[in-house]
């Protein structure tokens, strides 16, 4: 599968069936992960968008050929340096707690505060809680009948006629 790391040249478009097989590739993931669908999307930089990812707060899942590449980071927070300048920084320490998580993966990159894994299979379930946390990917929501007649509750609140007027 192709992935493309700059934007096309003239008269160069993207494969969108190399797209397609990506984005299915990446919601069987998905649903290993018993993740939330918004996670899934093609991000948008300096005017192009990208190829189909799994985004988290702390990282991002690609589709690379019959596997996935992991790219993980640690927060990052401002430090000042003996120069007086603020700059970020990751956690080290965090990072080799990643590693430690992320272990039934093979990492590719490694990196003072970041790295890449390759996974070349679906995760167990206790693997995909893993990704989940170390990546910050939200876990899908699970409706009971309870509290989806509750929503639907407040949702008729919500659009009832008020003054006489319906919300609009």
């Amino acid at each position: 599968m192709a992935h493309f790391l700059c934007p096309p040249r003239a008269g160069f478009s993207y494969p969108e069936i190399a797209l397609k097989e990506d984005k299915a590739h990446l919601a069987a993931l998905l649903t290993a992960l018993d993740a939330s669908p918004g996670a899934l999307e093609r991000p948008v930089c300096r005017g192009w968008i990208g190829d189909w990812q799994i985004t988290g707060r702390h990282g991002h899942v690609l589709s690379a050929g019959a596997g996935y590449q992991l790219y993980a980071t640690t927060p990052e927070r401002d430090r000042l340096d003996p120069d007086g300048k603020k700059r970020c920084y990751g956690s080290a320490r965090r990072w080799t707690n990643i590693k430690g998580e992320l272990a039934f993966a093979r990492l590719t990159q490694d990196g003072e505060d970041e790295g890449c894994f390759r996974l070349d299979r679906l995760p167990t379930r206790a693997e995909a809680g893993a990704i989940r946390d170390c990546l910050g990917i939200r876990k899908r929501r699970t409706v009971t009948a309870g509290a989806r007649a509750q929503l639907e509750a407040a949702r008729a609140l919500l659009n009832r006629p008020q003054n006489g007027r319906p919300f609009v």
